[in-house]
């Protein structure tokens, strides 16, 4: 029996329309606000541009006088670049009617309503989603951290004596409790949802490698060596805790 073709419900389209439309309409109304300031400032320079005219043309009375060169190049001067800056108004005006056609036609498209809510919102939605993406890159990138620093800690632990890497200017306990604590929070940001499962993986390991440590000659696992790792583990993870709790309006995305 063939089963009946499936296609997107009719609110994913419309998700996908706003998504694809809603940045392109927004930004037409920033065009367009951007011609509107162009358009009064120039209106307002032409205005001026008229008074200076009338100065150079004429005395308060309106009875003409003859002029001096000076004056009559900068007539001539000022009257080329007021027949520019008409020519520019009536480009601006094309490019007003043409965006705000664009603009009509985008809202006539069936998410009208939709995308006036949104570009009123400033894009919040798309706020949003860069949100969303920039903490998934940064989830990625604290995956890749985690399970590199626990390689390291690993080889670090199993290794001997002289090829252990080590902080010279840090104590040994300092130094295995920040090793730690890196690794869990690096654990803890890429996968937010395991967290006790982060724990609990993270303290076995801790006293596996401590064990495994009887294999290595120069090496000898010790409980206070696993108590100083613990607390590690227990800060890294409450410190992404305790960050996510003053902001945790980032944790809801």
């Amino acid at each position: 029996m063939m089963l009946p073709a499936r296609f997107r419900s009719s609110h994913r389209d419309r998700q996908t329309d706003l998504d694809r439309l809603g940045p392109l309409y927004r930004q037409l109304g920033q065009v367009l606000a951007g011609i509107e300031r162009e358009r009064t400032g120039l209106s307002d320079r032409l205005d001026e541009a008229r008074t200076r005219a009338a100065a150079l043309m004429g005395n308060e009375d309106g009875i003409y006088f003859d002029r001096e060169p000076a004056d009559e190049a900068n007539l001539v001067e000022a009257e080329a670049q007021m027949m520019a800056a008409f020519g520019r108004l009536e480009q601006l005006q094309a490019q007003t009617s043409m965006l705000t056609a664009w603009r009509v036609e985008i809202e006539d498209s069936g998410v009208g309503g939709a995308l006036r809510q949104w570009a009123g919102s400033g894009g919040l939605q798309w706020f949003l989603r860069m949100v969303r993406a920039r903490i998934a890159a940064i989830r990625r990138l604290s995956r890749f951290s985690a399970w590199m620093l626990l390689s390291v800690i690993v080889y670090a632990t199993v290794s001997g004596v002289e090829q252990r890497p080590s902080v010279p200017w840090l104590m040994p306990d300092v130094e295995r409790s920040l090793a730690f604590l890196a690794a869990a929070a690096a654990f803890a940001l890429g996968y937010p949802r395991q967290r006790i499962a982060i724990f609990t993986i993270g303290l076995a390991a801790v006293v596996t490698l401590e064990f495994a440590q009887a294999w290595v000659p120069t090496r000898h696992g010790t409980l206070h060596d696993v108590l100083v790792k613990a607390v590690g583990l227990g800060l890294g993870l409450l410190l992404v805790s305790g960050l996510e709790r003053l902001k945790p309006s980032v944790r809801a995305l």
